[in-house]
C-alpha cells in the first residue's frame, strides 16, 4: 500500500511539473508575436549588425596598438622576450578597451535610420536568398548523389578484402549528410543579377553605421560585406532560429530583469513543450507501471521508454525530429520483412532461426539474375520475388530436414549452418557464370561486392505513393508491402496447419498425441522462414539501394532476432505484434540514439561507432530477454 501511495504521488508530482511546463511554453509561443518582444527581436538584430561592424573596429585598434608598441620596444632597447611580451599586453588592454566602448553601448539600437537601412537590405536578400537556395539544394541532391556513389565505390574496394565484408546503410547515410561542398555551384543568371541589387542596399546600411561608428574606415566596407550580409539573413526565419542567430554574437546579453525572461522563455518555449511532453509520459508510465509492465513486458517498456526519451533529447538538441522519424519509417520497413522470417521458425518450435541467411542467398541469387538480363521496374522486382522464393523452397526443406535430424540444438546448429553457407558463397561469387559487366570485376573474374540497384528498381517500394505529412517522409509502398507479408503470414497462423505448427513449437509431445506430425511442421516452419528471408534480402536491397555478396549478409539474422525479441517474443512464443512493434523499436533507438549520441559529444564524427555500440547494445539486452517466460 505504501508503494502505491509513493507511486501515486509521484506520478501526480510529475504530473503537475508537466503542466507548468506545458503553461509556460505556450505562454511563450505567445510572447513571440506581441509586439514588444518583436521590438526586442529588433534591437537584438540591430545589436548584432552593429557588434559585427564594430568588431572590424576592435581589431583594428588592437592591431594598431601592438604595433605602436613594437615600435617603442625597440626604440627602447627591449629583449624579443620582453618585446613580445609588451606588445600582447598592449594589444589585450587595446581590445579591452575598445570592447567596452562599442560592445557596451545600447544607445543606437532604436534609431529608425538604422532600422530602415537593415529592413531594406532583408528586403533585397529576400528574393536573392529564395532563389539561392532552391539552386543550392538541386546543386547539393547532385553532389550527393555523386558522394554515395563515391562513398559506395570506396566502400566496394574496401569490403572486398575487409574480414566481413560488409557496408552498413549508416555510412551510406552519413556520406549524403555530409557538409555540401558549394566550391562547384555556379549560379544562374537570374540569381546573378539579384545579387546586384544588394549592392545599393548594403552601401545604404553601410552608410548609417558610420554615422553610428565614426571609427569605420573606407576600407572596412568591402571586409565587412559579407559578415553584415550573413547577420541579415537571420530575419528571414522563425523566431527561435532568429533569436539563436543573433545571440551568437552576444545579442542576448542587452536584455535585463523582466524583458530578459521574458524573450528567453520565447526563445525556450519549444523546447518547454517538448519537456512538457515527455514529463507527461513519464508520470503516465510511473503510475500505469504495472499494467504496463504486464502487458508489455520489461523489455518493450524499457526500449519504448528509451525511445521516447530519445525524441525528447533529440527536440533539444535541434535535431530535425520529422526527418528522424522518416529514417525510421524507412529503416522499419527495409528491416521488417526480414525480422518477419524469424517467426515462422519459432513457432515451429526450432526457436530463433540465425540459418535465415541460406534463404537470403536465394533472394541475393535471384536479384543477381534480375540484374544480369538488364531488368529494372516491376517486372524485375517481381522477378526477384518468385526466383527467389523457387530457390529458397528446396532449400528450406533441406534445411528443415537437417534441422529434424539435430533436435535440441538448432540454435547452435542454425548458426553454424548459416556462417558456413555465406562462406560457401564467398567461393561461389567468384565462380558462377555471370557476365554483364556492370556485376563483374573489370580485372579478373567474379562477382563485385556490392551492386547499385539504381538502374534497376532501387527503391522502387519506397518511392511507391509515398508522401510527406508534418515533415515526415511515408515509404507507403514499402510499408504496405511489409505490413502485407505480416497480413499473409498472421492468416497463415490462423490455418489448420499454422494451428498444428504452433502446436508442434509449444508443445511437441502434446502435438504428436494429438496426431501432429512434429517433424512436418517443423519442416514447414522452417521452408517459410527461409523464402521470407529470400523476399526480405530483395526488399532490404532495393530500399537500401544496394546489394551487398560476400560477408554483407553475415550478421543480418542477429539483427532480425534482435528486432523479434526486443518486441516481445521468446525463443518458444512469437507474434506478427512483435515483429511489426521490435523492428519498429530497434530501428528507432538505433536511428535516433546515433543521431543524439553525435549531438551530445561536441567533437562529432562518432556515427559508426555509436552504430556499433547502440546495436550491439540492444542485441546483447534482447537476447538477455529471451530465456524468460512466454508472454502472449
Amino acid at each position: 500500500m505504501k508503494q502505491i501511495k509513493t507511486q501515486w504521488a509521484a506520478a501526480i508530482l510529475l504530473a503537475v511539473l508537466a503542466l507548468s511546463l506545458l503553461a509556460t511554453g505556450i505562454w511563450g509561443f505567445a510572447q513571440r508575436g506581441q509586439e514588444q518582444t518583436q521590438a526586442a527581436l529588433l534591437k537584438m538584430r540591430n545589436y548584432a549588425v552593429l557588434r559585427t561592424a564594430a568588431g572590424a573596429i576592435v581589431n583594428d585598434l588592437a592591431l594598431n596598438a601592438k604595433r605602436e608598441a613594437r615600435a617603442y620596444a625597440d626604440a627602447n632597447g627591449y629583449s624579443r622576450n620582453q618585446r613580445s611580451a609588451y606588445a600582447d599586453e598592449q594589444e589585450q588592454l587595446a581590445r579591452k578597451a575598445a570592447e567596452e566602448k562599442y560592445f557596451g553601448s545600447t544607445k543606437s539600437l532604436d534609431r529608425t535610420d538604422l532600422n530602415l537601412s537593415i529592413e531594406a537590405l532583408e528586403t533585397a536578400l529576400t528574393g536573392f536568398t529564395r532563389l539561392e537556395t532552391q539552386e543550392k539544394a538541386a546543386y547539393a541532391e547532385v553532389w550527393r548523389e555523386e558522394q554515395k556513389a563515391k562513398a559506395a565505390k570506396a566502400a566496394e574496394q574496401e569490403t572486398a578484402s575487409a574480414e566481413d565484408g560488409a557496408l552498413s546503410e549508416d555510412a551510406l547515410v552519413v556520406s549524403a549528410e555530409e557538409k555540401v561542398d558549394y566550391s562547384g555551384f555556379v549560379p544562374s543568371a537570374q540569381l546573378a543579377a539579384l545579387g546586384e541589387t544588394l549592392t545599393p542596399a548594403y552601401d545604404a546600411m553601410y552608410d548609417v553605421l558610420e554615422t553610428s561608428l565614426p571609427d569605420l574606415q573606407p576600407a572596412m566596407r568591402a571586409q565587412l560585406r559579407e559578415p553584415l550580409i550573413a547577420v541579415v539573413k537571420g530575419g528571414e526565419s522563425d523566431f527561435q532560429t532568429e533569436y539563436d542567430h543573433y545571440a551568437k554574437t552576444g545579442a542576448d546579453t542587452i536584455y535585463v530583469g523582466g524583458e530578459r525572461t521574458r524573450m528567453f522563455i520565447a526563445r525556450q518555449a519549444t523546447n518547454l513543450v517538448v519537456l512538457a511532453a515527455g514529463t507527461l509520459v513519464i508520470a503516465l508510465t510511473v503510475f500505469y507501471y504495472k499494467p504496463l509492465k504486464r502487458s508489455l513486458g520489461m523489455p518493450r517498456l524499457v526500449i519504448s521508454f528509451f525511445f521516447l526519451l530519445l525524441l525528447v533529447a533529440a527536440a533539444l538538441y535541434n535535431i530535425n525530429v520529422p526527418g528522424m522519424m522518416s529514417t525510421v519509417l524507412w529503416r522499419t520497413g527495409m528491416y521488417g520483412v526480414l525480422a518477419l522470417a524469424m517467426l515462422p521458425g519459432i513457432q515451429s518450435g526450432i526457436s530463433l532461426n540465425m540459418g535465415m541467411t541460406v534463404g537470403i542467398i536465394a533472394g541475393l541469387i535471384s536479384t543477381l539474375v534480375a540484374l544480369e538480363m538488364n531488368m529494372t521496374g516491376w517486372g524485375a522486382f517481381l522477378f526477384s520475388v518468385i526466383g527467389g522464393i523457387i530457390l529458397a523452397l528446396p532449400i528450406g526443406i533441406l534445411y528443415g530436414k537437417l534441422l529434424n535430424r539435430l533436435q535440441g540444438s538448432e540454435m547452435t546448429v542454425s548458426t553454424y549452418v548459416g556462417f558456413s553457407f555465406v562462406s560457401l558463397f564467398c567461393i561461389a561469387w567468384m565462380l558462377l557464370p555471370f557476365k554483364n559487366p556492370k556485376l563483374t570485376w573489370a580485372l579478373g573474374s567474379g562477382l563485385r561486392t556490392m551492386h547499385n540497384m539504381s538502374d534497376s528498381f532501387g527503391q522502387l517500394l519506397d518511392n511507391f505513393l509515398s508522401f510527406t505529412v508534418l515533415g515526415v517522409k511515408v515509404p507507403t509502398g514499402l510499408l504496405m508491402f511489409f505490413l502485407l507479408c505480416c497480413l499473409l503470414m498472421w492468416l497463415f497462423s490462423r490455418s489448420r496447419s499454422g494451428l498444428a505448427m504452433n502446436a508442434a513449437g509449444a508443445n511437441h509431445r502434446f502435438a504428436e498425441a494429438a496426431g501432429v506430425n512434429v517433424n512436418l511442421m517443423r519442416i514447414i516452419g522452417t521452408t517459410i522462414s527461409t523464402v521470407i528471408a529470400a523476399v526480405g534480402i530483395i526488399v532490404y536491397s532495393q530500399s537500401f539501394g544496394f546489394m551487398q555478396l560476400y560477408n554483407g549478409p553475415k550478421q543480418m539474422g542477429f539483427v532480425a532476432a534482435s528486432a523479434i525479441l526486443i518486441g516481445g517474443a521468446t525463443v518458444t512464443r512469437a507474434k506478427v505484434s512483435h515483429v511489426i512493434i521490435g523492428t519498429f523499436l530497434f530501428q528507432g533507438v538505433l536511428a535516433l540514439g546515433i543521431q543524439v549520441a553525435n549531438a551530445a559529444i561536441a567533437e562529432g564524427g562518432l556515427s559508426e561507432v555509436m552504430r556499433i555500440l547502440i546495436s550491439n547494445g540492444i542485441i546483447l539486452y534482447a537476447l538477455t530477454q529471451s530465456g524468460g517466460e512466454s508472454r502472449g
